[in-house]
């Protein structure tokens, strides 16, 4: 599962680069990109309720579970808020205005250092603006106990009507958003919780999946994707149609005991760095379209060079993050291992 977070991290990376670049390359598949968050969140989902299988809501219990989702999330969150930040600072004590003034705003940087920025209070895209996922999933988080308890005593059967019932769902959402599912400060939560819980019934399920049932869904789900995403617009359901697609490839990696992505060389690596790297984008971005703009160049006449350039900083930052931040911050301050 670590090595299907690299392959939605790359997917979402894709869809960024494509923002400034355009690719004709696979281009039914790039524009889409935003839907791997939307498998980040299936999975948040499926492995907190697998590794959390009897939380109950004991306060200690409770208080320590958010405390350790707190740990994995706001360290990295945080540090690098506070560098742009510094970076604004130091801009407007050298006279640079900033490109885009809206992206810095006082208002949205403390909305950001809350995680309140994914629950409809953000007005827009600002500062680190990728951590509107962040938000929605410490919303999530703080929602967790509460969901497990509710659906702790669900058999697979129902678990498996409720998937269809969330997919129903979340259907409804792409077709009342004039952005299909791609959602990020409005309506941001309505497209987390059917994911997220439809995560939580992966793992009552797991049990009862056998290997050739496992396959069976994989390869249904990557049909259903394809299907998803060269059809329609992002303004129809086809976003859903898509999502359900990706539930079924990651319902059937979970089950998998062969752990087949787990053996492509680089994969788990990468998986491993993969919130480092999400959350690394905007800042590289923001230093980046600066640095091209003073020397005059436009990046999408040179597509292959700024991704290239782009993502090997990314993964520059995320390895230091993740060196430096995040790990030391999990073993000092979590009590043991979280989980990934």
């Amino acid at each position: 599962m670590t090595a299907a977070r690299a392959l939605l991290a790359l997917w979402v990376l894709a869809y960024h680069l494509d923002l400034h670049l355009a690719f004709p390359l696979l281009r039914p598949w790039v524009k889409r990109g935003y839907l791997g968050v939307d498998g980040f969140f299936i999975l948040s989902g499926c492995v907190l309720a697998h590794r959390y299988p009897s939380l109950g809501l004991r306060p200690r219990d409770v208080l320590l579970f958010w405390w350790r989702r707190l740990v994995r999330l706001y360290p990295v969150h945080l540090t690098l808020l506070l560098l742009l930040g510094g970076w604004f600072l130091l801009a407007e004590a050298a006279g640079v205005a900033p490109h885009q003034a809206g992206r810095a705003s006082g208002r949205e940087f403390f909305l950001q250092l809350l995680m309140l920025n994914g629950w409809g209070a953000s007005q827009g895209w600002s500062w680190n603006y990728p951590s509107w996922s962040v938000s929605t999933e410490w919303a999530g988080y703080l929602a967790f106990p509460l969901l497990l308890s509710l659906v702790s005593g669900f058999g697979v059967r129902i678990a498996a009507l409720g998937s269809l019932v969330l997919w129903a769902a979340l259907g409804a959402v792409a077709l009342l958003s004039p952005a299909g599912l791609n959602l990020t400060y409005a309506g941001a939560l309505w497209r987390f919780f059917p994911e997220f819980l439809a995560g939580m019934a992966i793992a009552i399920m797991l049990p009862a999946m056998g290997q050739r049932n496992a396959a069976l869904a994989g390869l249904v789900g990557l049909m259903v994707a394809t299907l998803g995403i060269l059809a329609g617009t992002p303004d129809s359901a086809a976003d859903a149609v898509a999502v359900g697609g990706i539930f079924l490839c990651l319902l059937s990696l979970a089950a998998n005991r062969n752990r087949v992505l787990g053996r492509v060389p680089g994969l788990t690596a990468l998986g491993g760095l993969s919130y480092c790297a999400y959350m690394s984008y905007a800042p590289v971005e923001l230093a980046f379209a600066r640095l091209w703009r003073h020397a005059g160049l436009d990046p999408s006449r040179h597509a292959w060079s700024w991704a290239a350039l782009m993502s090997l900083a990314i993964l520059a930052l995320a390895w230091l993050l993740a060196r430096f931040v995040e790990r030391p911050a999990i073993r000092h301050l979590a009590g043991r291992a979280v989980d990934r």
